[in-house]
């Protein structure tokens, strides 16, 4: 049986984690510096700064006695300013002075949230203030327009960064990944591949064979279509039949062919050879 010391520690251990990094249920119990500290900390509606002071201030002197340190930021824009919370500081730029740059994004495969990938992009912030000194801002993708419109200035990208505004873009991108190493589908020496008839800008790229399972088994169906869609719209497609309010069933869902209605998975989506 394990000590009382060994117990003590342990247990110690984890309130002192779930006090810094503060899971949802330590934020319900109200075990944080803020709601600890309220009635001295103040609003932060009323006076912002002096709040984030008496924060910051708190919150390392009661992080200094625990054996951590904890990472996260919160990101404040209104008309005047960009801010940037952290655990203990506070970032302040004024908006008319401000240049905004994408300088970095990053795809993870899949969001522990929706079971999608997410991609996180890094905006430098940096003040025409010599005062000022630059700090980085990252959000998902998908906020991205929301602060675009809080901004007065525009936000620059640097040349190697592509981002993907919405759920759907994020979708594609892991569709055409996965059908990538799927088994390929190689067309008879006597049949042309026509043009798309989804978008009619390109050929057609992909064929519905079902490869999940075995023919006879399983909710998926074998597709007679020859190859008439490109990877591209044969995605949206997918994408289309999806729940918008239940993403993390996209990828292990089953759609009907969009020509014959046999239903197929991303595993049954082949490249035309």
């Amino acid at each position: 049986m394990d000590s009382p010391e060994m117990t003590f520690t342990l247990a110690y251990l984890v309130f002192a984690v779930c006090f810094v990094f503060t899971p949802n249920e330590f934020h319900s119990a109200g075990l944080t510096v803020q709601n600890l500290l309220s009635s001295w900390l103040g609003s932060e509606d009323a006076a912002f700064v002096s709040y984030h002071l008496r924060r910051t201030a708190a919150t390392l002197l009661c992080h200094s006695l625990l054996p951590l340190g904890a990472p996260g930021a919160r990101v404040i824009v209104t008309d005047t300013w960009v801010m940037k919370v952290t655990t203990y500081r506070v970032h302040v730029a004024q908006q008319q002075d401000v240049h905004l740059t994408v300088t970095e994004s990053r795809q993870h495969e899949l969001s522990p949230d929706s079971n999608l990938p997410v991609q996180l992009l890094t905006i430098c912030v940096a003040s025409a203030s010599p005062a000022v000194r630059p700090f980085d801002i990252r959000l998902n993708s998908t906020e991205y327009g929301e602060l675009c419109e809080k901004l007065r200035a525009p936000i620059r990208s640097a040349a190697n960064v592509v981002i993907h505004q919405s759920l759907g873009d994020l979708f594609l991108e892991t569709f055409a990944s996965l059908v990538e190493v799927n088994p390929a589908y190689s067309v008879p020496s006597s049949q042309e591949l026509e043009a798309c008839i989804g978008c009619m800008q390109t050929r057609a790229s992909v064929k519905l064979v079902k490869t999940c399972q075995e023919p006879a088994v399983g909710e998926c169906q074998q597709c007679y279509c020859r190859p008439m869609w490109c990877l591209t719209c044969m995605g949206k497609w997918f994408a289309s039949r999806q729940d918008p309010q239940r993403p993390d069933t996209w990828l292990a869902s089953r759609v009907p062919c969009p020509t014959c209605r046999a239903r197929f998975c991303i595993l049954d989506v082949c490249t035309v050879r």
